[in-house]
């Protein structure tokens, strides 16, 4: 995955209507390597839907590069953009079928207008079904489909010419949590199985959390913050990052506790303790009772995980020799642990109390 596949440079892009200007893109740089999961994400008006479908030139910027493999896209004529487009897959939100094609038909399509012959199209559209589990279906229409059969069809037409990249455009935002998971498993899979790109706009940081490997967050057209999905989770920079990553973990303070922290003032012994990785399976409490001969008190905890990486927090009431207060937070940190000291809003660091 250290390969680069699609890099944007200073791209921008500005509508004008008769009575605003809006800029949905702000000199947006981003890379994105061969073989990843890279989700975008943003709010509604971000400018997730703009940046993606100015990969494969459905919206054209008004300035900057955007490179596809070795392919300057902006470049390109109408036929030499024809046949970029052919190696980049693209899935919608409301799915986008025929609903006058079967669903053998809807898979064909691209194939056709790419002018294969009938028997390698039978043959790449039976592949396809069975790969996103529709071999029965192939005579149906997709009015006789549920909306996750339908994203399933849109996928498989989406593969149909072998793409290299598969850009996904709110792809589960009409689905229900469960089939949103089925569908997402499946891109997974394809992932996996056929060592595609695959880049995804959302506004759910749960199906960034689920499938992702990296993660770009947008707002108001500029890229605030990027990296690896574990390295935003656990070390977020941004406001926005923040209020994302909120909603996605179990780590919301109760309201009497943030009473509590509030309320307590001086040099009080509250801390916030975050820890990921090989840090939360050690037993770093029991390590500070033995080590400093302090009482702590647990008043909060939870658990969560990216992938396979374990990372949580804990808030912890310290009490015993001041002196010990400092040794046991260097202790801490060298553990590979994050802290806060909460002592009320004023001396909270890092971030606020949530």
């Amino acid at each position: 995955m250290d390969e680069t596949i699609i890099q944007l440079k200073q791209v921008s892009k500005t509508y004008h209507t008769k009575n605003e200007t809006v800029v949905a893109l702000d000199n947006v740089d981003l890379e994105i390597k061969k073989g990843e999961i890279f989700g975008i994400i943003g709010l509604s008006g971000a400018g997730k839907s703009t940046l993606i479908r100015s990969i494969n030139q459905l919206e054209v910027p008004q300035s900057g590069s955007i490179r596809v493999g070795a392919i300057e896209m902006t470049t390109l004529t109408r036929k030499e953009l024809r046949a970029a487009r052919r190696k980049i897959g693209m899935i919608f939100q409301h799915f986008n079928l025929l609903s006058s094609r079967t669903v053998y038909g809807n898979i064909a399509f691209p194939m056709e207008v790419a002018g294969a012959v009938p028997a390698a199209i039978k043959q790449r559209v039976l592949e396809l079904a069975d790969l996103v589990g529709l071999s029965d279906k192939l005579t149906n229409y997709p009015s006789q489909l549920s909306g996750g059969q339908k994203q399933r069809v849109g996928i498989a037409r989406a593969l149909a010419n072998r793409p290299e990249i598969l850009l996904c455009d709110e792809a589960t935002s009409a689905l229900d949590p469960q089939t949103t998971h089925s569908i997402l498993k499946l891109l997974r899979d394809v992932n996996q199985h056929l060592g595609l790109t695959i880049i995804l706009i959302t506004h759910e940081i749960q199906v960034v959390k689920e499938i992702c490997d990296s993660v770009a967050i947008i707002e108001d057209g500029q890229i605030v913050e990027s990296g690896s999905l574990v390295q935003l989770f656990l070390n977020p920079q941004t406001d926005v990052a923040r209020n994302f990553i909120r909603t996605a973990t179990n780590d919301k303070i109760p309201e009497n506790l943030r009473e509590l922290i509030h309320s307590r003032t001086g040099a009080g012994n509250l801390l916030r303790i975050f820890f990921h990785g090989e840090a939360a399976k050690e037993p770093i409490i029991t390590s500070l009772v033995r080590h400093f001969k302090l009482d702590v008190n647990i008043l909060f905890a939870n658990l969560d995980f990216i992938h396979d990486t374990p990372f949580g927090s804990l808030i912890v009431d310290l009490s015993g020799a001041e002196k010990e207060i400092p040794a046991a937070i260097g202790f801490l940190e060298k553990q590979g642990c994050r802290i806060e000291v909460l002592n009320g809003v004023e001396s909270t660091t890092n971030q606020s109390v949530n």
